[in-house]
């Protein structure tokens, strides 16, 4: 996935990590991690809403993850699924997301912020 700027690609490995990479400069500029990857390709989005930019991707716990794109925290982990989610989509200028997982949840969830100006989580 590449970031809005172009600059950058963001990618998942099997090892619990996600990645940042300068493509021209041929390095990992962040890492994120904490969410669970260990068997299978899953997608991660960037969220740029204003100001604030995110990560976010799915995890084999049956999790959401967002991450601040600098300080590599997470800010939330959203729960709702029953099974691994695999991938994940920002909406390219409002505050909602949309995550899909497999076999035992067989579901796609839009998760939206309707407190955009508050510190509420997202809801399914």
């Amino acid at each position: 996935m590449f970031s809005p700027n172009g600059k950058f690609v963001l990618c998942g490995s099997l090892d619990d990590k996600i990645r940042l990479w300068d493509y021209e400069q041929g390095e990992v500029v962040k890492t994120y991690s904490e969410h669970k990857n260990s068997r299978f390709c899953m997608f991660s989005t960037f969220i740029v809403t204003g100001k604030d930019k995110y990560i976010a991707s799915g995890s084999e716990d049956n999790n959401l993850y967002i991450w601040d794109i600098q300080s590599r925290q997470v800010v939330q982990k959203l729960r709702g699924h029953t099974d691994v989610v695999l991938t994940v989509a920002a909406h390219p200028f409002n505050n909602i997301l949309a995550s899909g997982a497999l076999e035992r949840d067989k579901t796609v969830k839009i998760w939206v912020d309707e407190n955009e100006h508050s510190d509420d989580e997202m809801e399914a």
